[in-house]
């Protein structure tokens, strides 16, 4: 059935967001591209800089929900003019809005780092308010990696930061963000309690939305509580509120409070009656996300009642709206729907199909997540690392200090050797006949300049090696950074691509064992699963190459022979899957065309390519080799009849950063293997280049020396 969890937690998550915004911009209706026009108008004109300064703040606000990165240009303005005028607070709100240009570009890791310095720079100067705001964005931080727990503590923090200084607005906005985190992690109970300590709050200053929204969340846990009376009485209260107030939004999530509640008392008329209501709210505010979970949660009440036809309508319904709001999360719910309509029909292949869409969007959410653990495991040791260089840091610091200690007693003894040498010469002038006292002068100043040119000597070797550490350490963070970026993805690519054929094999042998195909069936899906498998496994011997070069570097040994029987080999090697699209491959070699190169390497290379146009063709369309010797040269040709790429997917071949390709039969692949070709060809001092127009095919060339 739907799961009503997943939702509320979506619609937490969004609302949170959206509070946590209002509270660090207090001027929210800025965030709009005519406001933003209008502003940078006042700013080009002629004023006193207390007034730019309040002008930038605006401007600063403004970009948020027009572009973070000219939010974060115009904050470090607006920051270095609050320095200027010696506004310590703007100062430190500069940094919360660094931080907030980070985070809407999903940057955490530098959005947690400003917060900080803006958290730190507020505490300098005890400015509080300055201080909840960096600790409520770190909450928020926190929460989009998913991090509960530090979620839950920087908010705790930030309440009592609020507290202390009365900002009711705050206190209230914390409670509830405190609240909907417990719930997300079914810990009903201590939402409940901070859900009651916000109503009492807001209560206490006849907020009426706050209100209506306190007596929701109340209504919403006690449901999943199984406490139904309460649940309808906080539910009707709230609905009652947010429609005498004319809040559509907050009256439509009421009425689906209510339907989900109905739902579950197995009372389908009257859920369906708030669930109709909810869903022409939300489509008078244009809000696909909540339009598109209330018909999921329709369709469920459809089933309940054994009527498909409505049950499969508002499924897709569900699912169209939710693929134009973006939303994974809503997506996978329609599609369960579907897996469940078409079984009750018994329209098992319709089920199989839609349960592997589910199944790839389940595996898209997961690639997700693990990129937002990955993100918050490198945060937290770059966070360890930059403790331990801070402690460094202070380290080289007391040396420096004391390096400079002895530069000072140096100098000391430097300003009293010259005060002896001009008495040396006073006593000369004055004293000319004592040439042996003169002599003994004359002594004691080599001396002293020698040890002088030793302490010289010695200052030049301590800069020397300070100089070589410095090197050495920005070495290592190159390196590191580098290697990191390897990981990441490495990873990503790992999760994504090795993931899906196994869950589509775990489906197939589980609709198998529960009889619900035949054999007939069974032996059509199989092939369609040996391609999978094979694609696969040409994936793993790229992935394997190309770590391989990544980590080890790639180790060549160029022999000689004929590139013509690495092609037949390769044609030969796909023979299954060309027949299965009924292709047509040929080369027109005719006289041997000898390479001198790794041969391993460069038949991995024909293997992609001849891989690549496989994939990228209709049934019937042809594929050709081509090799001759040009200039001392060889060029090596593969040919294809098939798509062809648009000029901005050619601008993205040999990118890691573009990785998911679908063939013309939805075959999945990922640019991994081009990359490996270009990098195999350019070990063995060649050339690979590719020609392509859209709908008519594509080209690659290699170019190999023969010698």
């Amino acid at each position: 059935m739907f799961n009503f969890y997943t939702c509320k937690f979506y619609t937490g998550r969004i609302r949170y967001i959206i509070v946590l915004c209002l509270t660090v911009l207090t001027n929210y209706g800025f965030a709009q591209k005519r406001k933003v026009d209008s502003l940078q108008k006042v700013l080009s004109q002629t004023m006193p800089d207390s007034s730019r300064l309040s002008l930038l703040q605006q401007l600063t606000e403004a970009y948020s929900g027009v572009d973070p990165h000219k939010k974060f240009y115009y904050a470090n303005i607006y920051q270095n003019l609050a320095a200027k005028l010696g506004n310590k607070q703007a100062y430190a709100d500069a940094y919360v809005h660094m931080g907030i240009s980070y985070g809407i570009q999903s940057k955490l890791d530098s959005a947690l780092y400003y917060f900080d310095v803006a958290y730190n720079q507020s505490k300098s100067i005890n400015y509080q308010l300055g201080m909840g705001r960096s600790l409520a964005c770190m909450a928020y931080a926190y929460d989009r990696l998913d991090d509960e727990q530090e979620s839950i503590k920087y908010n705790i923090k930030a309440l009592k930061v609020y507290k202390k200084i009365a900002y009711t607005r705050g206190i209230n906005q914390c409670l509830v963000n405190i609240g909907s985190i417990y719930y997300e992690m079914k810990q009903y109970s201590l939402a409940e309690s901070y859900f009651q300590q916000a109503l009492k709050s807001y209560s206490a200053v006849s907020d009426k939305a706050g209100i209506g929204s306190a007596l929701y969340e109340l209504g919403n846990c006690y449901q999943v509580m199984g406490q139904f009376v309460k649940a309808l009485s906080h539910l009707n209260q709230s609905l009652q509120i947010r429609e005498s107030v004319g809040d559509i939004n907050g009256g439509s999530l009421s009425r689906k409070g209510l339907g989900r509640l109905f739902y579950k008392r197995k009372e389908y008329s009257e859920a369906l009656r708030h669930f109709n209501i909810a869903i022409t709210g939300f489509r008078t505010l244009h809000d696909k996300f909540e339009e598109a979970t209330t018909h999921t949660m329709v369709a469920d009440v459809y089933l309940a009642l054994q009527q498909d036809e409505h049950a499969e309508e508002h499924a897709l319904l569900a699912m169209n709206l939710a693929q134009a709001a973006q939303s994974k999360i809503a997506i996978a719910d329609a599609l369960q729907k579907l897996v469940e309509v078409y079984k009750m029909r018994n329209q098992i292949e319709k089920a199989f199909q839609y349960q592997s869409r589910y199944i790839a969007n389940q595996d898209s959410i997961q690639a997700e997540n693990a990129l937002k653990n990955v993100t918050l495991t490198e945060f937290n040791r770059i966070r360890v690392e930059n403790a331990e260089l801070a402690a460094d840091n202070k380290q080289i610091t007391k040396q420096i200090t004391g390096y400079e200690s002895q530069v000072k007693k140096y100098s000391s003894v430097i300003i009293i050797i010259i005060i002896i040498l001009a008495s040396v010469c006073l006593l000369l002038i004055v004293q000319y006949r004592r040439n042996i006292e003169k002599h003994a002068a004359n002594k004691l100043l080599t001396k002293q300049k020698e040890e002088i040119a030793q302490i010289n000597t010695t200052l030049e070797k301590l800069n020397h090696d300070l100089n070589e550490q410095m090197d050495l350490t920005h070495r290592q963070n190159v390196e590191l950074e580098r290697l990191n970026d390897v990981k990441n993805k490495f990873f990503s690519i790992v999760s994504h691509d090795l993931r899906s054929p196994l869950s589509t094999l775990q489906t197939l042998l589980e609709i198998y064992h529960d009889g619900e195909i035949g054999e007939k069936e069974l032996s059509g899906l199989l092939i369609k699963l040996e391609d999978t498998i094979l694609s696969t496994g040409n994936f793993l011997d790229n992935l394997l190459e190309w770590s391989k070069s990544q980590f080890e570097g790639i180790q060549i040994n160029p022999v000689d022979f004929d590139v013509r029987y690495c092609i037949d080999e390769n044609i030969q090697l796909y023979a299954t899957k060309i027949g299965l699209k009924n292709l047509h491959v040929k080369h027109s070699i005719a006289t041997p065309v000898n390479l001198f190169a790794d041969r391993n390497m460069i038949s991995l290379v024909i293997r992609n390519l001849l891989s690549n146009s496989v994939k990228f063709c209709n049934p019937g369309d042809s594929i050709t080799f081509h090799a001759e010797i040009i200039d001392d040269r060889a060029v090596v040709s593969i040919k294809d009849t098939g798509r062809g790429m648009s000029d901005d997917d050619q601008d993205k071949v040999f990118n890691l950063d573009h990785t998911l390709t679908t063939g013309t039969q939805g075959e999945k692949g990922s640019h991994l293997g081009l990359i490996l070709c270009r990098d195999m060809v350019m070990q063995n001092n060649g050339v690979i280049w590719f020609e392509s127009i859209l709908g008519v095919g594509t080209t690659f060339y290699i170019d190999l020396p023969i010698v």
